[in-house]
Order: structure tokens, then C-alpha cells, then sequence
């Protein structure tokens, strides 16, 4: 979580420089420096902070400067080094200095991830971070290409090029006889419907788009295309299901390769990107399947006691793991029961799994991270966390039924916190044992539409610290609630709230809410402010759907 010290200066992305703990890189082996690097936007000579450089064939140029003229904000922190770039429905975030990052996009309301390895790491310079243009632009929806002429960089919007609301595409679903009548079509039809993927080809007008789920051991499988969007300029996403046949239905006992086939009008769409989701024929999405399994066997760990004797702890796993994991780590765990998760003291004792992520590795086979939350009877009646612990879960289908595979354990972290939990909009807010008795005051924001000057207002749940009284005030932990279409109206500057001209700042959000802290809280400088601004530091905020 980003400090927000505004007493020193406002850390925000108008910021022209970064005066920052972490490691200064130095001109390092493969960047080409020989000359001067220009960049042009939209053929306009921009004049940029700092000297871009070129490393592994990558340009890279100072985040400042530039990233605004792509209707982006970008966010930083200076302790972790993590860069979080917004704009609309997109999030790009990475590491300065590790070569990986992550795209988010919001795909008709379904937020799609996606993990992408750069050719080469953003980095510090002088005192700037440096970012691959091209990666960074073109995820933005902008086209960059490189003049060897110029020895410059040209980003290319056109105004309108780059899209701030995702745009739906109308599809049509195609039978396969329709595809077969048509010999061109037949042939790409033919040589790719077996093989798992997405294939693209164009035909007069039409793009049409070939969704493959592979090959399946029975019948019953069917591939529905629930979607098709322009993300970025040129690019087309799909989203699609496959569903599986019901345990009890009746099926075909042979190999089958289920797929469907869309075609839209070409425009400018130049490529496809896709994702499937695998879902069971009651609705119930594999990676819900998947979590109800881990919550519902960390519910079972507090009844094993790992230091109970063999034969008692054999049994005791038999029956509370037994439905939970697969036969080969029961077993492994009876033999070594040091190795498995468990009750290991009478207190505190592991009260559940808090699921951090989960990452599909294969239609079968998913990866769960986490972590295992202990409590003891204090912690019962305050909502706090006495410890905590990663784990990592491997799930495989094994049969008709999800199961656990392999588990790592992480080391305990003591946690001393206190857990304010918000039922009405779906948040939890870990405190510091120091804030034991805290109290709730809640007030309201008040905000004004730009298009007619009209007023719109939400809640604010004011944390307040034990120790305040009207003599002595101490800074509360403010949080703003705005719903999705509000905080939307608040990106897109059409809602203005309060009088600072910095927008408040999103501490997390559910399917129903955002949440923020005001723009300018701290600028009494009460006591505590800067307990707060550490409080803030270490994301507090935890959210969950209503």
C-alpha cells in the first residue's frame, strides 16, 4: 500500500520525480546509449524528463511524461517497488525490476487476468522509473512502431483509437454445415477443430472464430461462446464455457472434440485473444467447485491434532480429510503427520483458509494459495487473528470429483491485529492490538456532477481510535463507500468529491462497492495521523462479495 504522507508531498502520478529507497540502476550491459531517442505522439514531438534508452531491443522511457497522453493515471510504491497503471477498465501492474506483469481487464463485468513476460524489466534511473514503451502503450490500446530514420519511437491514437469502454462486437453462431458448404472454410475447419485453442480466419467481410476445446473422452461436452469484445484497438476477445455432461446424464462412449464456431464483421479486428472456463452442467464454475473444497477442508483442521498419538491421529485424519484429498496424500500424511495441517496447540487453533488466488494449470488441475488464519478465544471476541500461515494447495479431478493433491506449508506469522468486519457493504479492517475498543462513527461525503451541478452522497465509516475524546481528537481511519457506478462517474471526472483536486484513493473494492480513502484526511495533522498512514501501509482492507 502506497504511504500517503501529504504533510511532505502529495505521492500521486503527476509527480515529475521519485526520490526513492530502492536500488538505483546503473547503465547496464545491453542498453544502447550511442544516440539521442526521440518519441512522438500522435506526430507531436514529446519533450520527457529524462533520457530514453534502449535495453534488448526494448525502448525504454521515463513513466512520466508520456503515460497521461494515453489516458492513464499510474500509482507506485516506493517500498515495494510495484507500479499499478489505470485506465478505465484496464490495470497493467509489475515490479520494477522483475520481468514479468499483469494485465487486468474487466470483460462485460467478469475481471480477466492475465500474466505477461516482458522482454525486458522496467527499471530506476536517476532517480525515474523506466518502462518498456511499446509493452506498456500497446496494452493501453495505442500502435507504436519504431523509425530507424528518426531514431524515434511513434505512438499512434488517432483521438479515438484508444478504447476506454471495452466495445461489445455482435456474433453469430454458426452451424457446422454452414462451415462444411464452403470449401475454404471446410479446409481451416478440418485441420483445427481437434486441437485445443482459438483459430481465427477471414472470408469476404467476416471474421470467424473457431473455439476448440480438444479432446474429450465422452460426449456430452459443449463449448458455449458467451461473448466476443474489442479490448484494444485491432484486438478481439472471446470468452466461452465448456460444460461438462452431468454426472447422471447419458453420454456418448467415445472420443469427441466439442467446439463452436462464431463469425462477426472483420472492421478493424486483426487478432484474437480467449479464455475458456470450464463449468458442470449445475452451474457451478470449477474454480467455485474448487474454492467450496478448500474452505470447507480448512474448516476440518482445528479436529486433527498433529501431536496426538498415531493411531488416534490416523483415524482422526481417515475421518475429517478423508473427503477432502486424494488417497495417496492421506496415506502420505498418516506415515508423516508432521508434514500436514493441523491443530498443533490447544491455542490458537486453525479456524479456516482464506483463499488468495487460485491458477489453472490444466483443465484438471489447479494451483489454490492462501492462507491458514488461527484464533484463540480472544480473537473470538474481538474478530482478530492471532496467527497466520501460507499454504499452497494442488487440486486435480480425480474421477468425477475434485481433490487435493499436495500441500506446502509456509511459516507462522504472529499476528497481534484486531478485525473490524462490515457486514452491510463487505469488508474486513485488520487494526493494530493498540486500537482494542475502537469505535464506529459514520458520517457522509457529498459530491457534485459536473454535467448539472446536481448532488450525490454515500456513507463513511469513520474508524475511531480508543483514546479520542472531544478534548483530545485523534486522526479516525476514514473510509469512503461509493458504489460501482459512482466510483465509475469518479474515474471518468464526471463526479467531483470534496474540494481537493486529487480523487480519493481505492483501498479495494467487491462486486457491489468501492472503497477509498479521502483525498485529503490527514491534512489536520491530528495525533496518530502518521499511525494511520502506517496502518494504511500494509492494505488493511480486505473485501468480500455480498
Amino acid at each position: 500500500m502506497k504511504k500517503t504522507n501529504l504533510k511532505k508531498a502529495a505521492i500521486i502520478g503527476m509527480c515529475c520525480t521519485i526520490i526513492s529507497s530502492n536500488t538505483t540502476f546503473a547503465m547496464d550491459n545491453g542498453i544502447d546509449v550511442k544516440d539521442s531517442i526521440g518519441i512522438q505522439f500522435n506526430n507531436e514531438w514529446l519533450q520527457i524528463d529524462g533520457s530514453p534508452f534502449i535495453q534488448n531491443e526494448r525502448t525504454l522511457i521515463p513513466l512520466q511524461g508520456f503515460i497521461d497522453k494515453l489516458g492513464a493515471k499510474f500509482e507506485y510504491d516506493l517500498q515495494t517497488g510495484k507500479v499499478k497503471i489505470s485506465a478505465e477498465d484496464i490495470n497493467i501492474e509489475f515490479i520494477i525490476g522483475q520481468d514479468t506483469a499483469k494485465i487486468i481487464k474487466n470483460v462485460d463485468g467478469v475481471l480477466k487476468e492475465e500474466n505477461v513476460k516482458l522482454d525486458v524489466a522496467a527499471k530506476i534511473v536517476n532517480d525515474k522509473y523506466y518502462v518498456p514503451v511499446r509493452f506498456i502503450a500497446e496494452a493501453l490500446g495505442a500502435k507504436v512502431n519504431w523509425d530507424n530514420t528518426l531514431r524515434a519511437v511513434l505512438i499512434e491514437t488517432d483521438g479515438s483509437d484508444i478504447i476506454s469502454v471495452e466495445r461489445p462486437i455482435d456474433f453469430e453462431i454458426l452451424e457446422h454445415q454452414s462451415i462444411i458448404a464452403n470449401e475454404y472454410l471446410a479446409s481451416w475447419y478440418q485441420s483445427n477443430f481437434k486441437k485445443e485453442g482459438i483459430y481465427s480466419i477471414v472470408d469476404g467481410d467476416f471474421m470467424y472464430v473457431l473455439i476448440s476445446a480438444g479432446e474429450k473422452p465422452t460426449g456430452g461436452y459443449t463449448v458455449q461462446i458467451n461473448s466476443i469484445t474489442e479490448v484494444t484497438p485491432g484486438t478481439a476477445y472471446v470468452h466461452a464455457t465448456l460444460k461438462s455432461p452431468d454426472e447422471d446424464s447419458f453420454v456418448t462412449d467415445a472420443l469427441t472434440y466439442p467446439n463452436s464456431i462464431a463469425r462477426f464483421n472483420k472492421g478493424n479486428i486483426e487478432q484474437v485473444q480467449w479464455d475458456l472456463d470450464y463449468e458442470q452442467q449445475d452451474g457451478v464454475t470449477n474454480i467455485e467447485s474448487i474454492k467450496n473444497l478448500v474452505e470447507s477442508f480448512g474448516k476440518k483442521l482445528q479436529m486433527v491434532s498433529i501431536l496426538a498419538p498415531d493411531d488416534l491421529i490416523k483415524e482422526s485424519m481417515k475421518e475429517n480429510y478423508g473427503d477432502f484429498v486424494t488417497p495417496t496424500l492421506l496415506e502420505k500424511w498418516q506415515k508423516s503427520p508432521e508434514d500436514a495441517p493441523g491443530r498443533l496447540t490447544s491455542s490458537p487453533w486453525p479456524d479456516r483458509i482464506e483463499i488468495s488466488d487460485v491458477v489453472q494449470i490444466s483443465e484438471t488441475e489447479y494451483q489454490v494459495q492462501g492462507e491458514i488464519i488461527e484464533i484463540t478465544s480472544a480473537e473470538i471476541e474481538n474478530n482478530g487473528i492471532a496467527a497466520k500461515r501460507q499454504i499452497n494447495l494442488n487440486v486435480k479431478k480425480i474421477g468425477d470429483k475434485w481433490l487435493i493433491d499436495d500441500v506446502t506449508l509456509g511459516n507462522y506469522e504472529e499476528v497481534n491485529s484486531i478485525l473490524y468486519k462490515n457486514y452491510d457493504y463487505g469488508f474486513n479492517f485488520s487494526l493494530p492490538e493498540s486500537w482494542k475498543n475502537y469505535s464506529i462513527v459514520t458520517s457522509k461525503w457529498e459530491g457534485t456532477l459536473l454535467d448539472d451541478n446536481s448532488k450525490l452522497e454515500g456513507s463513511i465509516i469513520n474508524i475511531r481510535h480508543p483514546q479520542w475524546t472531544s478534548e483530545n481528537k485523534r486522526q479516525d481511519i476514514p473510509i469512503m463507500i461509493f458504489t460501482l457506478e459512482q466510483w465509475e462517474l469518479i474515474q471518468k471526472e464526471k463526479l467531483s468529491v470534496g474540494a481537493a483536486p486529487i480523487a480519493p484513493r481505492e483501498l479495494g473494492r467487491n462486486n457491489s462497492y468501492v472503497f477509498a480513502l479521502p483525498a485529503r484526511y490527514n491534512y489536520s495533522f491530528l495525533t496518530g495521523y502518521e499511525e494511520v498512514e502506517s496502518i494504511i501501509e500494509n492494505d488493511p482492507l480486505q473485501s468480500f462479495e455480498k
